[in-house]
This record gives C-alpha cells, sequence and structure tokens, in this order.
C-alpha cells in the first residue's frame, strides 16, 4: 500500500484502539496468572520450541511489538530477569500498561508508542519478539516482519500470531455485511447494530461456530475488532509460509502442530493419511488446514536465515537425529492402564491419543534424559532392531506431530 495512503490507513486503525481498549484490559496480572491465565507464545512456555539446542535461558532481551493493554507488562511480571520493551501505537493501550508497571513494580519493562515498521529506531536486537495479532492489521505486513526481521539476534526467535483464511471466513461475512450496511464508523450505533443483528442470524449459520470459541464475542472492543475493524486481513498456510520466505526469514515451527499434521485427526490406516504423509511439509500442511477447515489462527515462529540449521530444525529424515534428539513432555501423561490393554496419552489443548502396549511402553521410556535411540534401546519388546527402529521413529515424530513433546537436541557429533 503506498505510504501516504498506509498512513492514513493506520491513523484509522490507531483511532480504532484509542477508542475502543484491545484485548480486554487486565486489572491484576497476578491475579490473572494465579486464576491460570494463559498467552499461547510465552517464550518460556514454548522455549524448547523456541530454542530446541539450550532451551529458554534467563536474562533475555525480549520485546512486544503492538503490546496492546496488558502483553508487554505481563511479560515483564512473568520473566522478571528479562528486558521487556513494549511498543505500541494506542495511547490508551500503554496507558493501561503503565498502570499494571507501577501496579506490579515492573522495573525491568520499557514502554514505546511507536510503529512497527519503525522499530530500527529502538538501535536495539533481541532474543525474542513478540508479534501477536499484529502483523494482519498493518497497511504493508511483508514490511513490518521484515522490520522485525532486522531487530533480530542471530540465535532470536519471533513469535507470530497471524489470522487464519479459512476459520475467520464467517467473520468475514460479517463484516460485508455491516460494510454493506454503512456500520463504517465503529460509532455506539455502529456497535448496538452488530449486537442487535447477532441473535438474527440462522441456528446453522457458520458464524455461530466461530462464536462459540472466541472470547472476542463478550465485550464491546471484541466485537469492534472483530466485524468493524479498518484493517484487516487473513492467511493460509501457503500465504504464511510466502511471506516468512519474502522478509528473507525462516519458518522454523507451529506451536501447535495437531493442526497441520493428520496424526491426531486421521487414522493411520486410512488411505488418507498414506497420502499425507508422502507430501512435503509445506503441502501437507496446505493439505491438514484445508481438512479441517475451522482454525482460525496460525501461531508459528520464525528465525534469521543465518541461524545455524543444526541448532534447531527437527528433521526425522536426517539419519544422526534419533541420536542427538531428546525427547520433552509438553504436559502430557499417559493414564493408568491394565496390562495388557490400550492406555490413554492426553495433554493440555491436546486431543488424546489411545496407544497400544507396545507404543505405551515406548512412551514410559522417556525421561527427558534418553534421546529417542536411547529410549528405544530401553525397550525390551520382541521385535527385530531394525523393526523396533522404524516404527519407534514414526511413534517419535507422532507424538511431536500432536504436540505431545518437543525435543531438546544435542550438539552434533
Amino acid at each position: 500500500m503506498a505510504g501516504h495512503q498506509g498512513r492514513r490507513m493506520m491513523d484509522k486503525v490507531r483511532a480504532q484502539y484509542e477508542r475502543w481498549i484491545y484485548p480486554r484490559p487486565v486489572e491484576d496480572l497476578e491475579a490473572w496468572v494465579a486464576g491460570g491465565g494463559f498467552s499461547i507464545g510465552d517464550a518460556r512456555d514454548f522455549g524448547d520450541v523456541f530454542w530446541p539446542a539450550t532451551g529458554y535461558r534467563e536474562g533475555m532481551n525480549i520485546l512486544v511489538a503492538g503490546c496492546g493493554a496488558n502483553q508487554a507488562a505481563r511479560y515483564a511480571l512473568q520473566h522478571p530477569t528479562a528486558r521487556v520493551t513494549g511498543i505500541d501505537l494506542s495511547e490508551a493501550s500503554l496507558a493501561h500498561e503503565e498502570k499494571l508497571k507501577a501496579k506490579h513494580g515492573l522495573d525491568n519493562l520499557t514502554l514505546r508508542r511507536m510503529r512497527l515498521e519503525e522499530i530500527s529506531g529502538l538501535g536495539e536486537t533481541f532474543d525474542f519478539i513478540a508479534s501477536s495479532g499484529v502483523l494482519h492489521h498493518l497497511p504493508d505486513p511483508l514490511a513490518g516482519l521484515t522490520a522485525l526481521g532486522g531487530a533480530l539476534d542471530i540465535d532470536g526467535v519471533i513469535f507470530i500470531m497471524l489470522y487464519g483464511r479459512y476459520g475467520r471466513a464467517p467473520v468475514y461475512m460479517m463484516q460485508e455485511l455491516f460494510r454493506i450496511l454503512g456500520a463504517t464508523d465503529q460509532s455506539d450505533e455502529d456497535l448496538a447494530l452488530v449486537k442487535a443483528t447477532l441473535p438474527l442470524l440462522p441456528e446453522k449459520h457458520p458464524l455461530r461456530t466461530y462464536a462459540a470459541r472466541s472470547s472476542d464475542m463478550k465485550f464491546d472492543a471484541g466485537l469492534v475488532d472483530l466485524f468493524l475493524h479498518k484493517q484487516d486481513r487473513p492467511y493460509s498456510v501457503g500465504e504464511v509460509l510466502e511471506l516468512t520466505e519474502d522478509a528473507g526469514l525462516v519458518f522454523q515451527a507451529w506451536l501447535e502442530p495437531m493442526y497441520y499434521n493428520p496424526d491426531s485427526s486421521v487414522p493411520e490406516n486410512h488411505p488418507l493419511y498414506h497420502r499425507l504423509d508422502e507430501l512435503p511439509d509445506a503441502e501437507r500442511w496446505r493439505a491438514v488446514e484445508l481438512l479441517g477447515g475451522l482454525h482460525s489462527r496460525h501461531d508459528f515462529c520464525v528465525c534469521r536465515a543465518d541461524r545455524p540449521p543444526h541448532s534447531y530444525r527437527i528433521d526425522f529424515g536426517d539419519p544422526g537425529f534419533p541420536d542427538r534428539a531428546v525427547p520433552l513432555l509438553r504436559g502430557s501423561a499417559l493414564a493408568p492402564a491394565a496390562a495388557g490393554k490400550p492406555a490413554v496419552l492426553s495433554g493440555p489443548r491436546i486431543p488424546p491419543l489411545t496407544l497400544p502396549p507396545a507404543l505405551a511402553a515406548m512412551f514410559r521410556t522417556i525421561d527427558e534424559a534418553r534421546t529417542i535411540s536411547e529410549c528405544l534401546a530401553a525397550i525390551d519388546l520382541s521385535i527385530p532392531p531394525e523393526e523396533l527402529h522404524r516404527h519407534g521413529l514414526r511413534f517419535f515424530r507422532s507424538l511431536w506431530r500432536t504436540g505431545h513433546v518437543a525435543f531438546r537436541l544435542k550438539d552434533p557429533p
């Protein structure tokens, strides 16, 4: 988008967030955390995904690019040894962040009002950058991501959340409806029209499925953000990968891989699984996105192109990978089962898996110290070694694809 036109659009976006503060302001971060408040993409929670060779490191330099009303203060509270910088266009949002900074004594937090595209003006590089729900509101998302990449340390990671094209289709239907109706000012009258219209939707309208899992439907600024936004574009898997490449960065991982792989939704003995499994990663991800159809956001991480690949790449095609990769549990646990009976593996935000006894035995070898090869060597099953190795690798790959494990990578020999 041309420079002048882009600035005008961002002025409109800024005006929206000055009036309609988003997300809903949290008044007490400590109470929010104690109550189970969770933000996907946290540097510590996903440290083994972002930095498989080292895990999360204390004392990082963190940038929250588009911090909204709460996110930078939350990072500063939950990462007390980190230096946290939060930037945003909205003075109203930053004012609430300042309030949280004072309330919780967050001396490690710096707040700046600035455009994401101007981040080079800070004169710093960052170990971790969080940009959740921001790039898709920019007139030029590529310029925004390129700017973030320019501020990234060589071993740094950018966590990104972008709207999903297919899962948010009902939202864009409603956005178009309200544009046709002339509700383009984000006024109280426009919001009242939205609230009066939504209950009239047919019982099987696709928005009702979306609304059942959207917290934005529960407060006024969320409704404005959903249905009356001035600048809002979604992405398919292919468009996510294209944006990353065009910004000169490398796609690293999906944070919720179960949405992009068939292992939790398609039986392994089904012909569709075989077709999907034969595809290159990018094509498989694209196909599973279309198969699922309801995923309304993409949570993923990217890194610099000159970052050493051995420090982050999860590659089951590498013959040396099983000797380097240490499986780490991501909150999953195996329910007790009677001898010879299947056991159920479950974890937070992850569909359960039913494991036959042999696979349950493989899972129980995970102690977060053994490599995959060492786990398989510890199994006492009457299976030829080559067959055990082949089935074992597929099993650990499936655990990774469904989000039950991450991997710590040892240095290559």
